[in-house]
């Protein structure tokens, strides 16, 4: 009896320590890095840097270009659920009817490279490309 205990909760802590590590990895600064718009591939921009800093549930995205202040482009919430990865939208600098909707994308994380699959409520299919930096 006392063995299948320790083996149940041991299961238990592995489990546990998937759902807590799992998004944690996220936590953090990433740049954009280039994606795939409806088949139609674009690079990162090399006049400005696009970067998202991820803390345990939030992100706030900030554009960067030589000389000027961060610009803060937009926040919101995100929840990972098995391999989803949905972000609600809460600011947008620029006027955006993503606002207030939560967009379920599909993540896959290697090491310091996250790529985002989804379709938006326009249609359009995305997959982006995004490198930890800090």
């Amino acid at each position: 009896m006392h063995h299948k205990k320790t083996t149940i909760g041991i299961f238990g802590i592995f489990i546990m320590m998937q759902v807590a590590c799992a998004p944690h990895s996220l936590l953090g600064t990433w740049q954009y890095d280039g994606g795939v718009y409806n088949d139609k591939l674009q690079q990162a921009s090399p006049d400005f840097k696009m970067q998202r800093t991820y803390t345990s549930d939030k992100y706030e995205a900030f554009i960067l270009e030589e000389g000027v202040d961060p610009e803060k482009y937009g926040t919101g919430r995100y929840e990972i659920k098995g391999d989803s990865f949905l972000v609600t939208s809460e600011y947008s600098l620029q006027p955006s009817q993503l606002v207030g909707k939560t967009i379920s994308y599909k993540y896959k994380l290697e090491k310091d490279k996250l790529t985002l699959n989804g379709v938006l409520p326009s249609g359009m299919k995305v997959e982006e490309y995004w490198k930890k930096i800090k």
